[in-house]
């Protein structure tokens, strides 16, 4: 496999970390997580400046309209800086599939408006597995009625896309904007300081997502949601262990560094190990949903891999770190933070674990 970066990759890269950089250092971060919302407008607005926003938007609605090949590479960034902003809810989770199976009015509606920057979005997906809102038609359009736990960036969604069970026993996409009679968000705080929201919805009315290819709609989104979590914890973890690395090559003990110190370097170089299978299980999952081959492994390996060597790094990158690990002014403190909430985001390492026992014995899991 070839891991050179694309061209475009190249520059989605150069324009997400420059955005990332400006407006992530620890102390504007510390400052975001104080507020009500726990939203770095500032820095959405720069990466919809930069053409970051509308990278997955096709051009008809003011994007680049490239894929999630070419997108991924900002996600990264995003785990690398821990920037404070729904990137992951709204180009995977909202552009991605209102971009495949929306009609012209709701690509016009929405897609612009997140390349703009004035516009979130998001999806109901906390549960894999389950669906727990259902869907009925009135005859004037369907309805949506149940309650949908942890939706990630739901309080500052303008539309949420949802799945739901018809009374044909079928699960489709639905698309709900927030402001309807019917809606209502209870805010949950998140383990990364971030916020979720319980998603109530009552009778609430509901845009069908019914067009584009016939397939397994909620299964394509929830394989990109995977490996978008994937690219995040990838990013994640090497810039932990980049700033632990730089810590016990500065910091010294009896006279020499802590890097000279074997039991040192060997955790390190064990970090290092999971950080390169993190890596290249990502890209291999990425590679094969991209290219239309057989992905249904992969996309659990990848995000096995990010949720148990993502937390195995994290641990170790605290322990080096010594009694700086424990101080939650010192900003090391995040990663783990952040690693915990995307380990057990979509399912844990032994659900995806339990996935791929199935698929390795051929079976349902």
């Amino acid at each position: 496999m070839d891991f050179r970066l694309s061209e475009d990759q190249t520059t989605v890269v150069a324009l997400a970390r420059g955005a990332f950089e400006r407006r992530s250092d620890p102390l504007r971060t510390a400052g975001i997580e104080a507020t009500a919302d726990r939203f770095d407008r500032q820095l959405w607005q720069e990466l919809a400046d930069s053409g970051v926003l509308g990278l997955a938007v096709p051009e008809d609605q003011g994007g680049i309209g490239l894929g999630m090949a070419e997108f991924a590479p900002a996600l990264l960034e995003q785990g690398r800086t821990l920037g404070m902003v729904p990137l992951w809810e709204t180009v995977v989770l909202g552009v991605l599939p209102i971009a495949r199976y929306g009609d012209e009015k709701q690509r016009d509606t929405w897609l612009r408006r997140v390349a703009e920057g004035t516009a979130v979005l998001t999806a109901a997906l906390e549960q894999p597995g389950q669906v727990p809102l259902h869907a009925t038609d009135s005859g004037d359009g369907p309805r949506l009625t149940g309650v949908s736990p942890g939706v990630p960036g739901g309080h500052l969604a303008d539309a949420v896309v949802v799945p739901a069970r018809t009374t044909g026993g079928t699960v489709e996409l639905f698309l709900v904007p927030t402001d309807l009679p019917g809606v209502t968000r209870h805010r949950v705080e998140r383990t990364d300081r971030g916020i979720a929201t319980d998603l109530e919805l009552v009778d609430v009315p509901a845009e069908r997502l019914g067009a584009g290819p016939e397939e397994d709609r909620l299964e394509w989104l929830l394989r990109r949601a995977w490996v978008g979590l994937a690219a995040i914890q990838l990013g994640v973890s090497q810039a932990s262990v980049r700033q632990a690395a730089d810590y016990v090559a500065q910091r010294h003990q009896f006279g020499v560094p802590l890097a000279t110190f074997q039991a040192v370097a060997h955790q390190a170089a064990n970090c290092h190990i999971d950080t390169e299978a993190m890596e290249v299980t990502f890209w291999n999952a990425l590679w094969r949903l991209e290219t239309g081959r057989d992905a249904t492994a992969a996309v659990h390996v990848a995000k096995w891999w990010a949720a148990d060597a993502g937390d195995r790094v994290a641990r170790t990158v605290q322990h080096l770190h010594g009694g700086l690990g424990a101080d939650i002014t010192y900003p090391i403190h995040r990663y783990m933070l952040w690693t915990t909430q995307l380990a057990n985001t979509l399912g844990s390492a032994a659900w995806h674990l339990h996935r791929i026992g199935g698929h390795v014995a051929g079976g349902a899991a």
